[in-house]
């Protein structure tokens, strides 16, 4: 089952993911593609979430402190953004390929959630995580 349109942080990398994705239909974008390699290199995590997000894109990052970073999840409140993180950070891309087609059925369902989210992805599935923002 083809999962959502995905934008994917650079932390994941450009090749192998993204090539494993695409082997298995699913339709994925990375931020060097969208945005032009120099611009996605320099671009603050604040930026990606609010542009990818008003182009559409379900984010995809590696780094699971999105929700927990007071920037990161401003934007991500503020633009509605959808954003599936991996639990872990130490993953290869071969690792990272199989726990996102493990739970393909999952990620395509919560894509459907109503936004602002952060779900961490891990091999027991998706867990929402708490968004830090508005401020208490």
């Amino acid at each position: 089952m083809p999962a959502p349109r995905l934008l994917l942080d650079r932390s994941l990398g450009q090749r192998k993911l993204v090539a494993r994705l695409r082997e298995a239909g699913w339709d994925v974008t990375t931020l060097a593609e969208y945005f032009g390699d120099e611009r996605a290199q320099s671009m603050p995590d604040e930026e990606w979430i609010g542009e990818g997000t008003r182009a559409g894109f379900v984010l995809l990052a590696k780094d699971h402190m999105i929700a927990a970073r007071p920037l990161e999840a401003r934007a991500v409140y503020l633009h509605d953004a959808r954003v599936i993180t991996l639990a872990r950070g130490d993953l290869t891309a071969e690792q990272m390929g199989d726990l996102c087609l493990e739970h393909a059925a999952a990620i395509d369902r919560i894509a459907k959630v109503s936004p602002p989210f952060v779900f961490s992805l891990s091999p027991s599935g998706l867990r929402r995580k708490r968004l830090n923002w508005p401020a208490d």
